[in-house]
C-alpha cells in the first residue's frame, strides 16, 4: 500500500496526499490489479520467508541433537556459536561432523567458520 502511495505522489506531484486520498478510496484500489499482484507478491515471500526459516530451524535441531549424542551436554558458549550459523553452514557442519574424533574438533570447525 506504502508503493502504491508512492507512485500515486508522484505521478500527482502537484496535489497533496489528501487530494489523492479524496480521489481513490481505498477500497477501489484494493480492486486493482497492481494491488492484487502486490499482495501475492507479498504473500509468496512470506511463505517462502517462512519456509526458509522452518528448515534452518530443523537442520538447527537435528545438528544440536547429534552433537549432544556424540559429545554430551554441549556448553552455552557452543550452542551459541551454533545459533549464529547460515543454513548452508549448519549443513557443512553436518557433514563434517561425521569426521569429528573430540569436541576440540567441533571447536575448531566453529572458530574456521565463524567471525568471533
Amino acid at each position: 500500500m506504502e508503493l502504491l502511495e508512492t507512485v500515486l505522489l508522484s505521478k500527482f506531484s502537484q496535489l497533496s496526499r489528501q487530494e489523492i486520498e479524496a480521489m481513490f478510496l481505498v477500497s477501489d484500489i484494493k480492486q486493482t490489479k497492481v494491488y492484487q499482484e502486490a499482495k501475492q507478491e507479498g504473500i509468496q515471500e512470506g511463505i517462502q520467508e517462512g519456509r526458509q526459516e522452518g528448515r534452518q530451524e530443523g537442520e538447527m535441531i537435528l545438528l544440536m541433537r547429534l552433537l549432544s549424542k556424540r559429545f554430551g551436554k554441549l556448553s552455552s558458549n557452543y550452542i551459541e556459536n551454533i545459533n549464529k550459523l547460515t543454513i548452508e553452514q549448519l549443513e557443512d557442519l553436518g557433514e563434517a561432523l561425521l569426521d569429528f574424533v573430540d569436541i576440540s574438533d567441533l571447536e575448531q570447525w566453529l572458530k574456521s567458520h565463524i567471525e568471533l
